[in-house]
C-alpha cells in the first residue's frame, strides 16, 4: 500500500467517525416514560430520575408564545385519539422582580402541553409572574392557553393577585374527547376541580407531555412526577 493510499484510507476513516458523531449529536434525545426532549436554546438541564423529571431552566427568555418566542424546553410523546394526561408539578415559583428583557414579565410556568406544532397547541400550567404596577405577584388559576394557527383563543381565566396555589405541589389534568378538552387541577392529588372546558381543532394524533417556561433573570427548577397519558 502506498503512502497516498494510506492517507486516503485515514481520511475516509476520520470522515466516518466525524459523521457518526454528528449524527448521534443531532439525534433527538428520548427519555423512557416521558418522550422526546426539545430544548431550542440548548441551555437547559433535563434529566429523568426514575419516575421523576427534573428540568432546570437558566435565567433568560424561555417562552412558549408564537409572538414572543418558542424557546421553552419540553418533553413530548405521541398519542392518537381521546386521552387523559395528568402530572404532579413541584417547584418554587419565585421569578423575582426582574424580567430577562423589556418585552416580557418576570414569569415562571410549568405543566402539561398538548402539541400539534408551534402555532397549534394547549398549555395548562401552574404559574406566577411579577406585576410592577402592583408591586405584587399575579397568576392565572391556572393558566390555560390554546393557540390556533398562531392566534391565542382567549381561554385563560381572569388573573388574580391573590395566592391561589398551595405549597410547592400542584396536580394538573387535561382530558380530550373529540373536539373538547377539559382542564382540571388539584392541590392534593385527590380532590379535583374543573377549571374550564374548551373547544379545539386538533388532529387525531398529537404530542402530549410537559413544558417549563422562564422569562426571569433568575434560574427556575421544576420537577414533574406521576406523569400519565392514557387513551380513552
Amino acid at each position: 500500500m502506498t503512502s497516498m493510499h494510506r492517507l486516503l484510507l485515514g481520511m475516509l476513516a476520520m470522515c466516518l467517525i466525524v459523521g457518526t458523531a454528528v449524527t448521534q449529536e443531532n439525534k433527538p434525545k428520548t427519555l423512557e416514560g416521558w418522550g422526546t426532549v426539545t430544548d431550542p436554546s440548548g441551555d437547559c438541564n433535563i434529566k429523568a430520575e426514575k419516575e421523576r423529571l427534573v428540568v432546570k431552566v437558566p435565567g433568560g427568555i424561555h417562552d412558549l408564545n408564537p409572538k414572543t418566542g418558542m424557546q421553552a424546553p419540553r418533553v413530548l410523546k405521541t398519542i392518537k385519539g381521546d386521552f387523559v394526561a395528568q402530572v404532579k408539578v413541584t417547584g418554587d415559583f419565585k421569578p423575582g422582580e426582574k424580567a430577562a428583557d423589556a418585552e416580557h414579565s418576570s414569569f415562571n410556568g410549568a405543566g402539561l402541553l398538548v402539541w400539534q406544532d408551534e402555532k397549534n397547541y394547549i398549555r395548562l400550567e401552574r404559574n406566577l409572574w411579577y406585576v410592577p404596577a402592583e408591586e405584587k405577584y399575579a397568576c392565572y388559576p391556572p393558566l390555560l392557553e390554546y393557540y390556533k394557527d398562531g392566534a391565542y383563543q382567549d381561554t385563560d381565566p381572569n388573573a388574580t393577585l391573590d395566592e391561589f396555589f398551595q405549597g410547592r405541589l400542584t396536580w394538573l389534568r387535561l382530558e380530550r374527547k373529540a373536539d373538547k378538552v377539559v382542564a382540571s387541577y388539584s392541590h392534593d392529588g385527590k380532590e379535583w376541580t374543573e377549571a374550564k372546558e374548551i373547544t379545539v381543532e386538533l388532529p387525531a394524533e398529537v404530542s402530549v407531555g410537559v413544558a417549563a417556561i422562564n422569562t426571569s433573570e433568575e434560574p427556575f427548577t421544576v420537577e414533574f412526577e406521576e406523569f400519565k397519558v392514557s387513551a380513552k
